[in-house]
């Protein structure tokens, strides 16, 4: 019984690793990002963007539906 919770174990190790690993390459290409500004500049004219869009389906109205009777 004790092997198959070590062996259960092991995946979850490993996608902590894996997550870990991710999360510094991530972090390591948001400093390239931030020292180059022409890229900055570029990354926060398409959020400037993507926000406009969000914020326009956000508000617009729902129209309500026709009831069937």
């Amino acid at each position: 019984m004790a092997i198959k919770k070590i062996t259960a174990a092991i995946p979850m190790m490993d996608e902590k690793k894996w997550q870990a690993e991710d999360d510094m390459r991530t972090l390591a290409r948001a400093k390239e990002i931030e020292a180059d500004r022409a890229r900055l500049a570029a990354a926060k004219r398409i959020a400037e963007q993507k926000i406009k869009e969000m914020q326009s389906v956000v508000a617009k109205k729902t129209t309500p539906t026709a009831r069937k009777k």
